[in-house]
């Protein structure tokens, strides 16, 4: 018997959903075995070890599942994931849907610390493990953890050796066995309203919670995304399946047939060389990423004309990036707006106007409701143009926040709003204009400041890469606006000139940075967002130390 005490929905929110069409009432295995039964011979996975066909895909999957239930994980179980983008994530995707079990993904830059946090707060009741990845050695880091973490029952080691008397397992060793009892699959019933996937809030707010969804809302989202895909694509994800964009992009291939080519690390030249040989369509990933790609000093060496689309998430698309996309790939990119709460909010699509591509993050996708509210008075709707806090109803909605029902209550209404805490207003033609997070915008002297607007003037600059803009404390002012960027090649860049480049933008004198730090590289999430938190400390350790009057 499950001994997590699990949210759901109410009936009424779940017949709404399924009445509408959205709900489809298919759990991830069951949608995968569609796409098998009509194409098992196609290539499914490009791995670095060998390619897998839709057919083996399965029988791999399939004798996972047999082998986690011989290991002692049960339905209901949650079980942790902190590999790499490997093949048997791949497996396990399907494998835990399979046997009703919630997959709970770890970064694998999180260390004893964080992992630990993660494991005694979801009381996790598995965790896979690599033996060793880029010389750090997780079983060993796991195996120190154990004695603290009495909820923790199973250890399972991918790719190394499992001490058997320490009721480890390894996987290819589950694989084996579970080959030859298939038919303990058979007793296993499990529905789309079941919790599947438990994973965390990037944290750039300082307050990382962790959210739960059904089976029924993130196999709507793939499904209604699909359509927008050609049916020979062919794809690449640079982000981890540890991340919910990462994650969800093999939904593709498992629910639409696309092929994925499987990429375990983030390396540039060796990016380029697999999209070359694999005559790749889509890639994806954050912009970090694609910068990294489109500026590598090889990137010319390669054949990248196959690309007709890119998905960027985990952070906001600067105009700069989705402008070089578009010069070097012909592609116009979907800017898109969404959380690990809500999935997906908001997308561009191609045949938008240029401007609204450039400068908004879409209209809602199918299904979805977008509305904006005063920050003083959540009963009051903005009117067009007005910026508030953006709110968000639709199916791909999460059930709920684990073990934080308070949080969980703050966040929605009883009508079935969610409520983002992030800020934006929607223009004449009902786009969705992205400002940034309430906790980030600057009071300077009583005026409201949006960092988003300062970034992207500063991103124009011809020797800025990133930029990030928080409030330094000011003792007459409140706060005063300070500008953090990376520049190209480590150039020097002088808050005169930066000064100077906004007045020929015509930027109004409050946006101008009072403050300029250059950075040899951003403070990153795991996920490739700015950790705005780490610079917002920065800053106010900065502003107790005597500035210079700085003029602009």
């Amino acid at each position: 018997m499950a001994r997590h005490n699990f949210p759901s929905f109410s009936a009424p929110y779940r017949q709404r959903w399924r009445d509408a069409g959205f709900w489809l009432d298919l759990t991830l295995h069951q949608g995968f075995d569609q796409t098998v039964a009509q194409q098992p011979h196609k290539l499914a996975l490009v791995t670095a070890d060998g390619d897998y066909t839709f057919a083996a895909f399965k029988a791999e999957s399939d004798a996972l599942a047999a082998g986690l239930l011989g290991a002692g994980i049960e339905p209901g179980d949650i079980v942790a994931v902190q590999l790499p983008n490997w093949v048997e994530f791949c497996f396990l995707q399907i494998a835990l849907s399979r046997i009703g079990a919630v997959i709970q993904p770890i970064h694998t830059v999180f260390r004893e610390r964080e992992t630990a946090n993660l494991l005694a707060f979801c009381e996790s009741d598995a965790i896979i493990i690599p033996e060793r990845y880029k010389d750090f050695a997780f079983a060993d880091m796991v195996r120190s953890l154990r004695p603290q973490l009495p909820t923790l029952r199973k250890v399972v080691i991918a790719r190394g050796e499992a001490r058997a008397e320490a009721g480890e397992s390894s996987l290819s060793d589950l694989i084996e066995e579970g080959r030859r009892n298939p038919q303990r699959l058979d007793d296993v019933t499990t529905t789309a309203d079941d919790i599947f996937y438990l994973n965390f809030t990037s944290g750039t707010e300082g307050n990382p919670k962790g959210f739960l969804h059904v089976h029924n809302a993130v196999i709507s989202m793939t499904k209604r995304l699909i359509p927008y895909m050609p049916p020979d694509t062919v794809m690449l994800a640079c982000s981890p399946m540890t991340h919910t964009f990462g994650h969800f992009e093999l939904y593709y291939t498992d629910l639409a047939g696309f092929p994925m080519v499987v990429v375990d690390r983030y390396s540039p030249v060796e990016i380029l060389a697999l999209v070359e040989r694999s005559r790749v369509t889509k890639i994806s990933g954050t912009p970090a990423h694609l910068f990294g790609l489109l500026r590598h000093p090889d990137f010319t060496k390669y054949d990248t004309s196959s690309i007709r689309s890119v998905a960027v998430g985990g952070a906001r698309s600067s105009p700069d990036l989705i402008e070089e996309m578009a010069r070097v790939w012909g592609v116009k990119s979907a800017n898109t707006y969404g959380m690990g709460e809500t999935i997906i909010h908001t997308r561009t699509v191609p045949d938008d106007p240029e401007d609204k591509v450039r400068n908004t993050v879409g209209r809602p996708i199918s299904g979805v409701e977008l509305k904006i509210v005063s920050q003083q008075d959540r009963s009051v709707v903005q009117p067009r143009d007005t910026i508030g806090e953006i709110c968000f109803r639709g199916p791909t909605l999460f059930v709920g926040y684990h073990n934080q029902p308070e949080k969980t209550a703050e966040t929605r209404d009883e009508a079935g709003w969610f409520y983002t805490g992030d800020l934006g207003y929607v223009d004449e033609e009902g786009y969705l204009h992205f400002v940034g997070r309430a906790k980030e915008v600057i009071n300077r002297g009583g005026s409201k400041i949006y960092p988003k607007e300062i970034e992207d003037l500063l991103c124009q600059h011809p020797a800025i890469v990133q930029a990030a803009v928080v409030g330094m404390p000011d003792e007459r002012l409140g706060e005063r606006v300070c500008a953090y960027v990376v520049t190209h090649e480590g150039r020097e860049v002088t808050l005169a000139e930066i000064g100077d480049f906004f007045r020929e933008r015509k930027a109004m004198k409050y946006l101008h940075p009072e403050v300029l730090v250059r950075l040899e590289e951003m403070p990153m999430t795991p996920t490739g967002k700015i950790q705005k938190v780490a610079l917002q400390q920065d800053a106010a350790g900065r502003a107790t130390v005597p500035q210079h009057p700085r003029s602009h």
